[in-house]
């Protein structure tokens, strides 16, 4: 059967999920919608909702999904739902691929234009590796290997490592969030669903700064993200600290993956939060955790570093795979 003139991509998140209907060709989107994802029971269920009764043919499609794949099924980290990419090819009739997140975002980078991208460092871009850091829901990790010619996103599950405190605060931050863990994680400490909450009531807890019933009335309907970000615009003195702190913290883990990557031609921050706190994100506590690395502090700092600011990325990215990889899939069978 002949391959027809549409991709179908989705970015499947812990909270929210995009999809998109792309042009086989251009790459241009043709309909794109943004799903919670906790409303839907299931991925199908979703899609059912998105492609209608009709259910356009596609060429082929590719989600990027937040947690590990392996073999062409995921468990979502933070949703409970499993994604396997035989099922969906049986649903769908056309090849599936399913990839990490970061994966995905990794393979949009290529498409984005300059605004879609807020400079933090310019640096002293060399050819040569890149990484990409991405704290939402969750906190994500992808290595871009370069070959020579282009990058090639792999994925990671870095945002599960062990979280390494680097000052006395840090040390009993990490002292006090294993009362709770036995395993206190990077994204127990950057990211939208753990690391907000934490860091103010290790404030509050310990002292450091008076808690505040208002925030913590809002942070139950809006959560603590949202509640943190605009007490802290208030000036809020417990939203401040929590802020700055998350910042630094951020900057932290980014300049540990970009030692790790050797991330010469960029480090890249995607994910949902960090566009939504630019303001804090400029203040130069990321920068200064960021390039705190003893003996490679100026290595770090000529690494250029942006903030991506197209919430997309990681559609995009899954649409250029799915037809990256499409006529290969056809050729072969899917």
């Amino acid at each position: 059967m002949a391959p027809s003139h549409y991709l179908l991509a989705g970015d499947v998140g812990g909270t929210k999920t995009h999809l998109g209907l792309f042009d086989a060709v251009t790459l241009a989107p043709v309909h794109v919608q943004t799903f919670t994802s906790t409303a839907f029971e299931n991925l199908p269920a979703m899609l059912q909702a998105f492609l209608g009764p009709q259910k356009p043919r596609c060429q082929a499609a590719c989600f990027g999904v937040a947690g590990p794949v392996l073999d062409g099924t995921c468990r979502i980290t933070n949703l409970n739902w499993e994604i396997h990419a035989t099922q969906l090819r049986q649903w769908l009739d056309c090849p599936v691929f399913v990839i990490n997140d970061l994966e995905a975002n990794g393979n949009g980078l290529a498409l984005l234009s300059e605004s879609d991208l807020f400079w933090l460092q310019k640096g002293t871009p060399r050819p040569g590796n890149a990484a990409l850091i991405a704290a939402g829901t969750g906190l994500g990790e992808c290595l871009l290997y370069w070959d020579g010619t282009r990058h090639i996103a792999s994925p990671s599950e870095g945002g599960h490592a062990s979280f390494a405190p680097t000052n006395p605060l840090e040390m009993d931050l990490l002292a006090y969030l294993w009362q709770i863990y036995d395993h206190v994680s990077w994204e127990r400490i950057v990211s939208g669903t753990f690391g907000f909450e934490h860091l103010y009531n290790f404030f509050r807890d310990t002292g450091r700064a008076a808690g505040s019933p208002d925030l913590e009335t809002f942070a139950a309907s809006h959560g603590y993200g949202t509640a943190i970000s605009n007490f802290a615009d208030k000036g809020l003195p417990i939203a401040i600290a929590v802020m700055e702190c998350f910042v630094a913290l951020y900057g932290a883990e980014a300049g540990n993956l970009a030692l790790k990557a050797l991330a010469t031609s960029g480090l890249f921050i995607g994910g949902g939060i960090a566009p939504k706190i630019l303001k804090w994100m400029t203040t130069g506590s990321f920068l200064r955790a960021f390039a705190a690395k003893g003996r490679f502090q100026a290595f770090l700092e000529q690494i250029p570093v942006a903030v991506i600011l197209n919430n997309q990325t990681a559609l995009l990215g899954a649409a250029r795979y799915a037809k990256a990889h499409a006529e290969l899939a056809y050729d072969y069978g899917h």
